[in-house]
């Protein structure tokens, strides 16, 4: 198992949820939960939890993964080694573009 001890500070919890907020808001985005952790190999990452109001624009799956790029870059030019692993929770009524 790997070791981290870079603390999950408030400033970047703050940078997470402004930059992901940035690209989900048209989508309805309304809250960001962050929380550090291991995955199942035991290396650290960060959990990050992403919670929709229902929107009638359909969810673009390329601006989510854009999102998750953005991310883990932005994170890697501060030094963070942790992964995100990003999830969305979306209204179960949501539409998704290409799809249905």
């Amino acid at each position: 198992m790997t070791q981290n001890k870079q603390p999950l500070t408030a400033s970047l919890r703050k940078e997470i949820a402004r930059l992901l907020q940035e690209y989900l808001a048209d989508y309805g985005c309304r809250h960001v939960e962050i929380r550090s952790g291991f995955d199942h190999d035991g290396d650290p990452v960060l959990y990050i939890d992403v919670y929709y109001d229902f929107s009638e624009k359909p969810i673009d799956p390329e601006v989510t993964l854009d999102s998750l790029v953005a991310l883990r870059d932005k994170l890697w030019r501060k030094g963070e080694s942790r992964f995100p692993h990003l999830r969305h929770h979306f209204d179960e009524r949501q539409k998704v573009k290409g799809f249905a």
